[in-house]
């Protein structure tokens, strides 16, 4: 018999930080220590717990956890648990798994956002219960593809919702109810949440189990992420076999020599594997093959397969001032130097959380230390130099980071590499000064790229393709879909005096400063402001000279819209002066609806304009003779209700000082004979003028 052992075999990191921390308090002897629910869902390691003085407390009620110390398991709890604990006046020690609590942030944010959050787990799972709190019990959980189906004939195909698992949820199962639900919903959002070691754990068991002839998984009966291991095994291999401890082990299963595969849930502590094993090997009557199923030599033999050079994935489970410490599944801890994690030079460090998985190179294997020096920069330089070379070849986009404006462009780094880019390229149109750059993410597309001497590489790189090509895009998307008559939002640009320009999607529409308002306005500032969302009608547009007239007063808000009905001719109204003109006066006879009254009913008299009559402002009565609703006109008099004169003539005389007549020049003798000569002649004046030598026109001779 040959014994095969899986390389995550044994405690995740989660639970071993919380079975850490019970066995550190219990060394402190400080009160009375419990565990709120079983630490982990392994009798053997309760039972240890128990013996060092860490008890287990399912009751909040239970007077015995006042003012004592309680431990939070890796499964975590909800807000109001924590709540009631801290009101018991509870030494509160959290040792909720890293993966755990990274769940409780992304259900709140999402919660928060107003979307409904779905748990693909088990409900009556602890850490599934904790989660749920973190928006308010609300979750909708499911952990079957019936469930699936249910829950997306329930909601609208347009729904809201947000996607999260169960950290030891399996793989394979899930992945279906995923595709279900992802061709059920428009647009669901699914976040991985499945930790990473049950990720690999899961990978690893069900290669062992295709490689064996039986399987034997480690773990309690009660532990989820166990039984899922003992299923997906069971589903590959038929001779599959869950134990808890060594006891449980019958002989008569490797009566036949034949290879065993081992693997155990991550609750499993390390010394009851070793229990199993040693007693597999005791069964084993092949003394060689005894030795090589110890299980400590297989461990060691593990180690062996991470090498420099090689790529790797963990999970981050420690961050100090040096840098990040990550989970590889092993005995050795993965180490990212701190510096590996700034974007660009003299840009400052974004750190990465606990719980966050990442890809390194190996740079060195520490024996001494056990401890693996990684680096996140190297992988990322090969990807990013790829890319590079991609987006020249093919004009695809990459992002870069901004850290330096100079004469003639910028400097910016993608990942590490140096790009420049130059001032003409930045915008669409010039950009004088470019510092407001600086410190910006944005896209390019590598324009040139030169491999030079001692890996001196020149990299050059254009923004203002990409914002063209957006541009004209955009643009062509807006003139596909304009209609007259068309309702859409846009931003006030700029004022003119005869109207306001907005920015729809990139194009201007000019809204006519009629169009503004039903009521007459000086200037378009009176009814908008710059920067103003508004909501306008297409008028009409030209699509050859990319012109746009809008409309912005509302048909609901037309103060014409019920003038028919309320407006009849022999209607005597209350009316005020707006306006005069030379042929009367404008009154207003409503909110944004003036009328005319002709000078001619106005007095009894005639007169040469209103103002002598009337003022600005005043307030008189008017009685309506004519209407033409359609074309907005409605004629009134005055005079038919009350006319108003003007003093009289005669009046107005009497208070002038009267002129003094010159007297009348008395006629020479010779100019009456001459006169009287001319009348008794019959003689005409244009005979006199023809014969004084004036040129009379034929309508003067007549």
């Amino acid at each position: 018999m040959k014994i095969q052992t899986a390389k995550t075999a044994g405690f995740c990191f989660g639970v071993n930080e919380a079975v850490k921390k019970a066995f550190e308090l219990a060394k402190s002897k400080e009160g009375n220590i419990y565990t709120f629910g079983p630490l982990i869902h392994n009798k053997e390691v309760i039972r240890k717990l128990e013996d060092q003085g860490v008890f287990v407390i399912d009751d909040l009620n239970d007077e015995r956890i006042k003012n004592s110390t309680v431990l939070i398991r890796a499964h975590g709890i909800t807000p109001e648990t924590q709540d009631k604990l801290e009101g018991l006046n509870c030494n509160v020690v959290d040792a909720t798994c890293p993966f755990v609590k990274k769940i409780h942030n992304l259900v709140r944010e999402e919660y928060e956002k107003g979307r409904q959050i779905v748990i693909l787990g088990d409900p009556s799972h602890p850490e599934v219960i904790g989660i749920n709190g973190y928006c308010n019990n609300e979750a909708i959980i499911i952990e079957s593809e019936d469930q699936a189906r249910e829950l997306c004939n329930r909601l609208p195909k347009d729904a809201e919702i947000s996607v999260v698992e169960q950290t030891t949820s399996s793989i394979n199962k899930y992945a279906i109810i995923h595709d279900i639900i992802d061709n059920s919903i428009d647009k669901p959002v699914f976040f991985d949440t499945i930790c990473s070691a049950t990720i690999k754990r899961q990978k690893e068991a069900e290669e062992l189990a295709s490689a064996v002839d039986l399987m034997i998984i480690v773990g309690g009966k009660n532990s989820s992420n166990t039984l899922k291991l003992y299923d997906l095994c069971r589903s590959i291999c038929s001779r599959t076999f869950l134990v808890e401890s060594a006891s449980d082990l019958d002989s008569k299963w490797f009566k036949n020599n034949f290879i065993v595969g081992v693997t155990a849930g991550a609750s499993t502590p390390g010394w009851s594997i070793e229990e199993v094993i040693k007693l597999m090997s005791d069964i084993n009557l092949n003394e060689n093959e005894a030795k090589e199923s110890d299980f400590a030599a297989m461990l060691e033999d593990s180690l062996t397969t991470i090498k420099s050079g090689e790529v790797v994935k963990g999970a981050i489970n420690k961050i100090d001032d040096k840098g990040v410490y990550v989970d590889l599944g092993f005995k050795y801890e993965g180490f990212i130097s701190v510096d590996e994690f700034r974007p660009a030079p003299g840009v400052a460090v974004e750190l990465p959380k606990i719980g966050d998985e990442v890809e390194a190179k190996v740079v060195r294997v520490n024996d001494k230390d056990c401890e693996v020096i990684l680096s996140k920069r190297r992988i990322e330089y090969s990807k990013n130099m790829q890319q590079i070379e991609d987006s020249f070849n093919n004009k695809t986009p990459i992002t870069v980071r901004v850290t330096e404006a100079i004469k003639g462009g910028l400097i910016a780094f993608a990942g590490g590499i140096r790009i420049f880019i130059p001032a003409s390229q930045v915008e669409m149109r010039f950009i004088r000064d470019l510092s407001k750059f600086v410190g910006q993410d944005f896209e390019v597309v590598i324009t040139d790229y030169e491999k030079g001497p001692k890996g001196r590489t020149k990299i050059v790189g254009s923004r203002k393709i990409l914002l063209e090509a957006a541009w004209n895009e955009k643009e062509d998307a807006f003139w596909g879909d304009i209609y007259e008559g068309k309702v859409t939002k846009g931003i006030v640009k700029s004022f003119t005096n005869f109207g306001a320009f907005v920015d729809i999607n990139g194009c201007d529409g000019l809204i006519h400063i009629t169009e503004l308002s039903w009521n007459k306005i000086r200037k378009p500032q009176e009814v908008l402001s710059i920067g103003q969302e508004v909501e306008v009608k297409i008028l009409s547009f030209d699509r050859e000279k990319r012109k746009i007239s809008l409309g912005y007063r509302k048909e609901e808000d037309n103060p014409w819209k019920d003038a028919e009905s309320l407006f009849q001719v022999g209607d005597i109204l209350k009316v005020k002066v707006v306006r005069f003109t030379k042929f009367g006066v404008f009154v207003n006879i409503a909110d944004g609806i003036d009328g005319l009254v002709h000078i001619s009913q106005i007095s009894n008299r005639r007169i040469n304009n209103a103002s002598d009559c009337l003022e600005l402002g005043q307030e008189v009565e008017a009685k309506i003779i004519e209407t033409n609703i359609p074309e907005h006109k409605i004629n009134l008099s005055i005079k038919e209700v009350k006319a108003y004169d003007p003093p009289y003539a005669e009046e107005a005389e009497s208070e002038k000082p009267k002129k003094e007549r010159k007297p009348k020049k008395e006629k020479k003798p010779e100019e009456e004979t001459f006169q009287q000569d001319i009348v008794s002649s019959g003689t005409s004046i244009a005979d006199i003028l023809k014969a004084a030598g004036a040129e009379l026109t034929a309508e003067e001779d007549q």
